[in-house]
């Protein structure tokens, strides 16, 4: 269990952040991971093309799901499958000369979104999904933008660990990793930093759900 985590973490968390964080630092921009966004749309509209409003419950995080999404759900089910005032996108993901195809879901108002990765063996399923829209909640209230300290309070941390392109707080029980801001951490410290050592005001810049 502990190693398919540290592969999601170490593997994943270069895709989201070349994604969500337009302020990451010199050492994660030398990374060579590209994403390029274009593709067929998939959405939900009302008459007269105009959008929904997105259901409050469509924005929900929880343990191995975000909105309409879980893990393990068929990617042919979740695109057909799309809430009113929502829509998905294809992407393309590249990682280390190889392409891959991921799906970015997300409102006309907040095109971040969640990114939505998928393995296929053969059949093509939900992998993992990447938090980078601050809309998204736990029922607790905990997304981007939380505090570390109440990250911790609703999500007991097993471990902390620098990744490819970021620092990121593991919760083992909840399955998720919170990638947080370290442009006020000591970058020297950090391979070394214990999750009762993070500054409680630390902030969440994305989540990944696995």
């Amino acid at each position: 269990m502990l190693k398919n985590i540290i592969y999601a973490i170490l593997l994943g968390v270069g895709m989201a952040a070349c994604l969500a964080d337009r302020d990451r630092t010199d050492e994660e921009a030398s990374t060579t991971n590209t994403i390029t966004e274009s593709g067929p749309i998939t959405e939900a509209l009302e008459p007269e093309t105009s959008f929904a409003v997105t259901d409050p419950a469509n924005l929900v995080i929880s343990e191995g799901r975000a909105g309409h999404v879980r893990i393990g759900m068929p990617i042919e089910e979740m695109r057909s499958q799309v809430p009113a005032g929502q829509q998905i996108r294809d992407t393309t993901l590249q990682l280390e000369g190889q392409q891959f195809t991921a799906y970015v879901v997300s409102t006309p108002e907040s095109q971040p979104g969640m990114l939505v990765e998928q393995i296929c063996e053969p059949n093509c399923q939900v992998w993992r999904i990447s938090i980078r829209d601050a809309n998204y909640r736990t029922a607790q209230g905990i997304g981007v933008g939380s505090k570390y300290s109440e990250v911790a309070l609703h999500h007991p941390i097993t471990y902390t660990s620098k990744g490819e392109a970021g620092f990121v707080a593991v919760s083992e029980k909840s399955g998720m990793s919170f990638i947080l801001d370290a442009s006020q951490l000591d970058k020297n410290s950090l391979h070394k930093l214990k999750p009762d050592q993070v500054p409680a005001n630390t902030l969440v810049r994305g989540i990944l759900i696995y």
